[in-house]
């Protein structure tokens, strides 16, 4: 079933609750900066899995899916040992696939960083960049959103 496209959707996201492990900080005990877009692909794979169009679906179907563009806002440091949650939101996979992140202090809810990805479609083996999600990422979104709206009741 393909949704209509001014029908308000909800909101696609994941919530995972994490910890800082000694491995991910410098020798202040400071979350290394290079270690965030760890987190959002960790966030990314769960949020696939939901989806129901994983990264071995995605090869499977004959494409790949590289991060093209990575932006990443750092507000406060995450420091050795402390909890987190992150947040992964699904804004776009119609032409490209772009995913939010936040990361919240667990405590204190604090937001300590804002982050997007944004990944294009590239057709296997031919190495040719698609400007259209495949069919197979659409109609797995699109059923996730109609078990929502079930859920809720809504047609």
């Amino acid at each position: 079933m393909k949704l209509e496209p001014q029908k308000a959707r909800p909101k696609l996201s994941v919530t995972l609750p994490m910890e800082v492990g000694f491995y991910d900080v410098d020798s202040y005990r400071v979350v290394w900066h290079g270690n965030y877009p760890k987190y959002f692909e960790i966030a990314r794979c769960k949020l696939l899995d939901i989806i129901g169009f994983t990264y071995a679906d995605m090869e499977e179907t004959g494409y790949f899916y590289p991060v093209v563009d990575l932006h990443a806002k750092y507000i406060r440091p995450l420091r050795f040992e402390q909890k987190f949650e992150i947040t992964a939101e699904l804004k776009e996979w119609e032409h490209k696939l772009v995913i939010d992140y936040r990361i919240v202090d667990a405590a204190k809810r604090d937001v300590v960083t804002k982050g997007q990805t944004t990944q294009f479609a590239v057709k296997m083996p031919e190495e040719i960049t698609q400007f259209d999600s495949p069919i197979q990422l659409i109609e797995s979104v699109d059923e996730v959103f109609k078990k929502m709206l079930e859920e809720k009741g809504e047609k």
